[in-house]
C-alpha cells in the first residue's frame, strides 16, 4: 500500500507504466479465463491494454483520450474481425472473438485509465497543481473500496451464514456484503473529514460522500462478483498465480475495474 501511495503522487509516467503492467497482465489473465480466443487476437488485446494508459498519461482528460482510445478501440476491432476470419473462419467466430478480444481490452485498459483521469481532475476541475490533491482523489475510491472489503471479509467470515449468490461465488455472503456496504460508508465519511477537510480544505457534503460510498460499495460488489463469473465458467479459483496466496491482478483488483471509474463520473458531475 505505501508503495502504491508513492507511484499515485509521483503520478505521470510512474503511475502510467505502473497502470499499463497492471492493465497488460490483467488483459493475460482475461484471456486465460475466456477460451476459444486465437493467439494472434489476444497479444491484440493485450498490447491495446497497456496502451490506453500510457496514453492516458499524454491526455490526462477523459475528453483528450476519448478520441484516441475510441479510434484504438475501433482500430482493434477491425483487425480482430479481420484476422479471424482470414485465419480462422468459419471455426473462429469472428464476431464472437472480436466482441471478447475488444470487452478484454475496455475491462482492464479502458477501466485502469481512470486512474489517470481521476488523479488529474483537481487541476482540471480547480485548477489545483498540487499533486497531493490529485493522490487524495485518486486514493479515493481505492480506499473505500479496500475498506469495505474488509469490513465485509470480516463479518462474512465470522458470522455469515446466508450465501449471497451461492452458483457464482460460494463464499460471499448477504451479512459479508452488508458489512462492506456498512464498511464503505464508514470509510467515506472519516476520509473526507480527515483527507478532503483536514488535508486539503476542501471537503464534499456529508450527503454527498455517503451517496458515493455507498455506489463505490455497490460497484464493487459488482466488480467482485463478475469476476467471480469468469473463474466459475473457466472452472479456476484464481484468475492467476502470480501473487502467492492472493491470486492475479484481476482477483486484486476486480472492484477497482468499476469503482475508480465510477467515482470520476460522480465527482465531475458534482463539482
Amino acid at each position: 500500500m505505501p508503495l502504491l501511495v508513492a507511484i499515485i503522487y509521483e503520478g505521470g509516467w510512474f503511475l502510467g507504466v505502473f497502470l499499463a503492467l497492471a492493465a497488460a497482465l490483467g488483459a493475460s489473465e482475461y484471456f486465460v479465463l475466456r477460451k476459444g480466443v486465437g493467439k494472434g487476437l489476444v497479444w491484440i488485446g493485450i498490447t491495446l491494454s497497456g496502451a490506453l494508459p500510457l496514453i492516458a498519461v499524454l491526455y490526462p482528460t477523459y475528453q483528450e483520450f476519448a478520441k484516441i482510445g475510441f479510434g484504438l478501440l475501433v482500430l482493434g476491432s477491425v483487425i480482430s474481425l479481420v484476422m479471424v476470419m482470414w485465419l480462422r473462419w468459419p471455426q473462429g467466430h469472428p464476431i464472437e472473438s472480436a466482441a471478447v478480444t475488444i470487452m478484454g481490452v475496455v475491462y482492464t485498459g479502458g477501466t485502469l485509465s481512470f486512474w489517470i483521469f481521476l488523479r488529474a481532475l483537481p487541476e482540471e476541475i480547480l485548477g489545483t497543481v498540487n499533486p497531493l490533491a490529485g493522490t487524495v482523489f485518486l486514493a479515493f475510491p481505492i480506499w473505500v473500496t479496500w475498506i469495505g472489503d474488509c469490513f465485509a471479509y470480516v463479518l462474512g467470515s465470522a458470522w455469515g451464514k446466508r450465501k449471497l449468490i451461492v452458483l457464482v461465488s460460494p463464499n460471499k455472503t448477504v451479512l459479508g456484503a452488508l458489512g462492506g456496504l456498512l464498511g464503505s460508508v464508514l470509510g467515506g465519511l472519516s476520509y473526507n473529514y480527515y483527507l478532503f477537510g483536514g488535508m486539503m480544505e476542501f471537503s464534499f457534503s456529508s450527503q454527498m460522500i455517503f451517496v458515493t460510498s455507498v455506489l463505490i460499495a455497490l460497484a464493487g460488489q459488482l466488480g467482485d462478483l463478475a469476476e467471480s463469473v469468469m473463474k466459475r465458467q473457466a472452472g479456476v479459483k484464481d484468475s492467476s498465480k502470480l501473487i502467492p496466496g492472493h491470486g492475479g491482478v484481476l482477483d486484486r483488483m476486480d472492484g477497482l475495474f468499476f469503482t475508480v471509474p465510477m467515482t470520476y463520473f460522480i465527482i465531475l458531475v458534482y463539482l
